[in-house]
């Protein structure tokens, strides 16, 4: 676990907090290579959906594809960031309706029509272009699968 530290290293405030409108706004325009661009080359992606890191912006880029296939009306709202040295802090509300199939590393979910409502932060850590090295998600797995009617009842 590294920690970051406010000073000469910060990447400046407003500078993310544009960062991050650009992305969601890519996010939710559904536009996965300008998405995807937010990443350095080499970038690391922990999820919990995966038993293994994403790694490299190419494999964020098709992960986000796949998923917007899976979700096509999603959209994500951000509620709160926090900005602290190289650090940047998202919390945001997801929605979507599942129509196309959910590709896991355990098998492929056939879409189940229903729709899906999840709180979700992320953890950003920025190199020294500004770009996301490192980012950490966090979402209740679980209770999506569970709105899906694929998870416990």
């Amino acid at each position: 676990m590294s920690t970051q530290t406010s000073g000469g290293d910060a990447v400046p405030r407003e500078a993310a907090l544009r960062s991050v409108e650009d992305q969601f706004a890519a996010l939710n325009a559904h536009d996965a290579p300008r998405f995807a661009a937010f990443f350095s080359e080499d970038a690391v992606l922990v999820d919990p959906s995966y038993p293994e890191p994403l790694r490299g912006r190419t494999a964020i880029e098709e992960d986000m594809t796949s998923f917007f296939g899976t979700f096509p009306d999603l959209r994500m709202e951000v509620t709160s960031t926090v900005v602290s040295g190289r650090t940047v802090a998202v919390e945001a509300v997801g929605t979507g309706t599942n129509t196309g199939p959910l590709v896991l590393p355990a098998g492929e979910i056939a879409p189940t029509g229903r729709s899906v409502r999840f709180a979700f932060a992320v953890f950003d850590t920025l190199d020294d272009r500004g770009l996301i090295a490192e980012e950490r998600r966090y979402y209740d797995a679980m209770s999506m699968m569970t709105q899906l009617g694929v998870g416990p009842q």
